[in-house]
């Protein structure tokens, strides 16, 4: 009798899922949590070797160069946790850091999707993987930030009945003007189009109702797969009152994540700078019509 997987019968700590629609503040959640010591994450070694989770042992450098840590996640001023893209040298890009690890769970078939598909025992070894990551990292409980979660919660729940969900939420006004305004945009493939902002774009539709619609979409979809999650396991914070008030919102977070207090993780967070980039004047009225129904949900003026 073939026996069962490790990851089956032994215990994972719950993990800690970042969800939230592209530009919402994700990545700066994620790079803070990550600056906890009990906390492990996908590091840019780890999203190339996602055989060897044991490669997070390099994510100890992180903590023991805390000054390059904060200019290397932050950049210079503090304020830019968005850092996939930005031009780097070469000592920069080989220091360890938080990245979104898609590969790591493409690896074991937890793929993108709306509803739950029932996890096998491939999924079912991504436990395994967690545990021996945050083995190596010298940390308890794995924080993952990755777009693609949102699609596929209810798959997440299946393997860690346990995790825990952070939903950040942001006014979808801002996250339409943001997604209009960075260059990854024009040519990423749009999951519920079926093509790039550019097809849109040539197809002669207007690029506001497309960056409209998808943060309405993406946000459809984190519900979708909520409703399949225990409400004890789901918190909820908004970008704006994390940038109004970093420290309680964010420790609120790492309490929620099984993360103690630390008074060197907390001295880590001040030097942090978190400017509120939503903008000010009138809002777009083509978007706003778009997104009336959703922003209202959530709690916005519309």
């Amino acid at each position: 009798m073939r026996a069962e997987p490790e990851a089956v019968n032994q215990h994972v700590a719950a993990p800690l899922f970042v969800l939230g629609a592209p530009r919402s503040g994700t990545s700066l959640l994620y790079r803070t949590l990550a600056l906890h010591p009990d906390a492990a994450w996908i590091s840019n070694y780890g999203r190339r070797l996602t055989m060897l989770p044991e490669v997070a042992v390099l994510n100890r450098i992180a903590r023991l160069a805390p000054h390059q840590r904060q200019q290397v996640w932050f950049g210079e001023e503090g304020d830019n946790a968005y850092r996939y893209g930005a031009a780097r040298g070469a000592v920069e890009r080989l220091f360890p850091q938080p990245v979104e690890g898609e590969p790591l769970f493409e690896r074991r078939g937890v793929l993108q999707g709306l509803d739950r598909t029932g996890c096998g025992r491939r999924q079912l070894r991504l436990r395994n993987d967690v545990r021996r990551l945050v083995r190596a990292s010298g940390s308890q409980v794995l924080v993952s930030k990755r777009i693609g979660h949102n699609r596929r919660v209810g798959l997440l729940h299946e393997i860690f009945p346990e995790a825990r969900f952070v939903v950040m939420s942001r006014d979808g006004r801002a996250v339409a003007r943001s997604l209009l305004a960075v260059d990854w945009w024009p040519d990423s493939l749009v999951w519920w189009f079926g093509g790039t902002p550019r097809d849109w774009s040539r197809a002669g539709g207007d690029p506001r109702d497309l960056a409209a619609h998808h943060w309405v979409r993406e946000v459809d979809a984190i519900e979708t797969g909520l409703a399949l999650v225990p409400e004890h396991q789901v918190q909820r914070i908004t970008y704006e009152d994390l940038v109004a008030a970093p420290h309680d919102v964010i420790t609120d977070v790492a309490r929620f994540a099984g993360l103690d207090d630390d008074h060197g993780w907390t001295a880590a967070l001040g030097r942090v700078r978190f400017p509120n980039r939503n903008g000010t004047g009138e809002p777009d009225e083509r978007v706003t019509a778009i997104q009336g129904e959703t922003l209202r949900a959530l709690g916005y003026a519309a």
